[in-house]
């Protein structure tokens, strides 16, 4: 309806109406093109009314009812025109002595009626049962909702025989019994019926409540509580097979409070179809606009308010400010619930000027508001306000952190948080945005703005990612982390990976960052092909790649490794990780173990200087779970480089990643060496102290540490000692480059964020920082401790502290 237009009531029952009441028949492209043939125009008669009421108890009835004469041009084969003339909207306003509802017109019937007669709907029909919508730009989401249930009226299924067939609805794929009786020449009869609560698009639309509500998510559990069941009859002409006349009854029941699952509260919806007349048409054009593609499945109409004005929330935001100065503070609860709802029921445009407008009279009550709406554009008004925050602030990373995990994220909230990501490129924020992108492709697939935050990665990454080594890493990781969703957007990223794992100029956690990052993306032709070069963290990592699913050649050059690599620590890995997939029942076990039928592959035992895969399965009847962990030594260093852990489920038919943990570093050794070494602060510490305690333990005891331990003299101030050792660990702490390490935590399936050395120095010079800040205590205790001693002349009597000023 026009946007002047006053607000309209019917809106949200005939949505319910049509939802409840609407279905699509399957069938084959034959069958339509047979139904209604090209170049002619058929008119129809639709009519459809629902009724609510409490069945049993009552004869008061409620509901709306719809008529409209509908023209259907086919210009093509299986090409069709709808029109929408003479519409009438009424709505139940009582019922008569016998029962029977009496009807009047439903406010804002007018602009219905030239709503609907506005625009056509062109319907393309392909295959077996694809069909295709082509609305105008201009139509409004609730007109063409009732167009779509016009047209799954019309749509009729084959009917060669009595079978049961999985048949496309607006309520998803429906499992329909179909009964064909063939009559005379003049019709055939045609009877469907489903139970609709079984069809898998048949599902609660959720609500917009707050973030914050501690029980939500209450819709689709409420909503199998209501019996959903529907039967159709139609009549065919046999001469010339177009459907004559058609009619459906749907019952729904709220089963709590029903009886025999026919009396309680319930609605009832009826359809009728029945030609009119037909005629020939001389139009052979179907000239269609592919970007309004839609999809027969209806559309959630968004619960705006039709006149669109600040001033109601502006008035309640200023009378709810002032109660707060007052003691009518029972008033608030009330108040603020109001303000939710009208924020609720404006648009971003509107929403966002009211926002700056509310700042200005409290900034505490709108924070609230905003955080407790749940709406996207309120959502959307609390990114663009963090924006003119401190560049630097952590709050902000956190918030909008916490944003990118939410279940259900809308398209405008993954453009909100690409923005934010251009304003300020933190970790925290980049993996809120690759978390929203991921969950809205998997709900919506490729929209433009998963297009939009494609292009943006690819433009951090260009070419062959030659740029700001950090900024680079990230990015890579944060496509990882989305990986099918930047190749659905566009298969092309795959080839800037390939570059740049390739790159000389970049860093070895870069190539191998780009490696890692085909994890989630298929492998074809860009088979990633150099595990045979460079180091051992990049030629294994691209070897894991291969082997999620490996083709002949892969394994062929896994035999050639096997039998020929002079890496040590290579082939080590790769004997245990084919060795444990030959061992297991994974698919690819059987392939693997016949092409290297005749390879020796053998485990070994070396956990401290060899890399190795571990696995551990566990089986139990449906249910296969399985720990899987990677050691990855450098020939250049004892420690290990990489160290991963993760744990799978398999149950009923889906393969789970719960978690993963993987750790990455090098240049420990010199941290080690001083904690630990020969001359490092804890050997050295700890035998000075045994060697003060000796005169305290007994001779047994004493006999021991003599025997395991070289203790030295310990000096006469031994406090004093120890905090030089301590001062003597923080200066070679600070004095060395800080490791090169990265960690990281995926859990199911969804990486949270890594952490780096750079991160990690910093922590370390904050702990050294409030160490130092200790060191005075400890020298006070230290003087005390040598005035005991003077005093007592004991050298190994415990240390006296005074205690309320008392001094010795």
């Amino acid at each position: 309806y026009p946007a002047e237009a006053e607000p309209i009531m019917w809106g949200n029952k005939l949505c319910l109406l049509l939802l409840l009441g609407t279905y699509t028949q399957s069938f084959k492209l034959f069958s339509v093109a047979k139904r209604y043939k090209n170049f002619r125009r058929f008119v129809y008669n639709y009519e459809a009314e629902t009724f609510n009421s409490v069945n049993g108890a009552s004869n008061e009835k409620s509901g709306p009812k719809v008529s409209c004469t509908v023209e259907i041009d086919v210009p093509q084969t299986c090409r069709f025109i709808l029109k929408t003339t003479d519409c009438s909207l009424s709505e139940i306003v009582g019922v008569d002595d016998g029962g029977n509802p009496l009807y009047r017109p439903a406010a804002g019937a007018k602009d219905f009626k030239a709503a609907m007669a506005k625009n056509t709907l062109k319907v393309a029909v392909e295959g077996h049962a694809d069909v295709k919508l082509f609305p105008e730009d201009d139509e409004p989401v609730n007109i063409l909702n009732i167009k779509r249930g016009i047209v799954s009226a019309l749509l009729v299924p084959e009917m060669n025989e009595e079978e049961t067939k999985e048949m496309p609805t607006v309520h998803g794929v429906c499992s329909s019994e179909l009964t064909v009786n063939h009559g005379l020449d003049t019709a055939t009869e045609v009877t469907v019926s489903r139970d609709l609560s079984k069809c898998d698009g048949f599902v609660a639309h959720r609500q917009n409540t707050s973030p914050l509500a501690l029980i939500s998510g209450m819709n689709y559990p409420l909503s199998k509580l209501i019996s959903s069941s529907q039967t159709c009859n139609y009549k065919f002409d046999n001469q010339k097979k177009h459907m004559t006349s058609g009619s459906c009854t749907e019952k729904h029941i709220f089963l709590p409070f029903s009886h025999n699952k026919e009396y309680g509260i319930s609605a009832v919806v009826s359809q009728t179809v029945t030609l009119r007349e037909t005629s020939k048409i001389n139009d052979r054009i179907f000239d269609h606009n592919e970007a309004t593609f839609k999809t027969l499945p209806m559309d959630v109409v968004d619960d705006k308010s039709p006149l669109q004005t600040k001033d109601a929330v502006i008035a309640t935001m200023q009378k709810l400010n002032t109660l707060s100065k007052t003691n009518e503070g029972e008033e608030r609860a009330g108040l603020f619930r109001k303000l939710v709802s009208e924020m609720r029921s404006l648009n971003s445009d509107i929403l966002t000027s009211n926002v700056n407008e509310m700042m200005s009279i409290s900034r505490d009550l709108t924070w609230q508001a905003l955080v407790q709406c749940g709406t996207p554009e309120c959502t959307s008004s609390m990114l663009k306000i963090l924006r003119n925050f401190d560049h630097a602030s952590y709050d902000v990373d956190a918030f909008v952190y916490a944003l990118g995990m939410m279940s259900n994220p809308s398209r405008l909230m993954v453009q909100d948080l690409l923005e934010m990501a251009k304003y300020k490129q933190s970790k925290p924020i980049m993996y809120a945005l690759s978390n929203a992108a991921r969950r809205l492709y998997k709900s919506e697939g490729v929209t433009p703005e998963i297009t939009a935050v494609y292009e943006y990665m690819s433009s951090l990454l260009g070419a062959d990612c030659a740029g700001e080594k950090e900024l680079t890493f990230m990015t890579l990781r944060v496509v990882g982390n989305m990986g099918d969703v930047m190749e659905a957007a566009d298969p092309e990223i795959k080839n800037t990976l390939l570059k740049c794992m390739r790159q000389p100029s970049t860093t070895l956690s870069v190539q191998q960052a780009a490696i890692q990052a085909f994890r989630r993306m298929s492998l074809t032709d860009e088979r990633v092909s150099q595990y045979h070069k460079g180091a051992v963290q990049k030629r294994l990592a691209a070897y894991l790649i291969l082997m999620r699913d490996p083709q002949d050649s892969d394994i062929d050059m896994v035999k050639k490794l096997l039998n020929e690599e002079q890496n040590m620590q290579i082939k080590a890995f790769v004997s245990t990780h084919i060795y444990n997939i030959i061992s297991s029942n994974e698919t690819e076990a059987k392939k693997i173990r016949r092409v290297l039928m005749d390879t020796d592959i053998s485990t070994h035992n070396d956990y401290t200087t060899k890399s190795r895969n571990y696995k551990l399965g566990i089986a139990h009847e449906n249910m296969e779970a399985s720990i899987q962990g990677n050691v990855i030594f450098d020939p250049s260093n004892q420690l290990p480089r990489e160290v991963l852990l993760e744990t799978t489920l398999k149950a009923f038919g889906y393969n789970l990643d719960i978690w993963e943990l993987g750790m990455d570093g090098k240049g420990f050794e010199p941290t080690i060496e001083a904690l630990f070494g020969k001359n490092g602060f804890f050997p050295d510490t700890i035998s000075k102290a045994l060697y003060w305690a000796g005169g305290k333990l007994p001779p047994e005891v004493k006999t021991f540490l003599d025997k395991y331990f070289v203790i030295s003299t310990v000096p006469e101030n031994l406090v004093g000692e120890i905090i030089g050792n301590f001062n003597k660990l923080l200066t070679n702490l600070q004095s060395q480059e800080s490791p090169e390490a990265m960690a990281y935590l995926k859990i199911m399936g969804a990486e949270l964020g890594y952490i780096k050395g750079n991160d990690l120095k910093f922590i370390v010079e904050n702990a050294v920082t409030n160490a130092r800040a200790f060191i005075p205590l400890f020298s006070g205790i230290n003087y005390c401790t040598k005035m005991h001693h003077a005093d007592s002349q004991d050298r190994n009597a415990a240390p006296y502290f005074p205690l309320n000023g008392e001094t010795r």
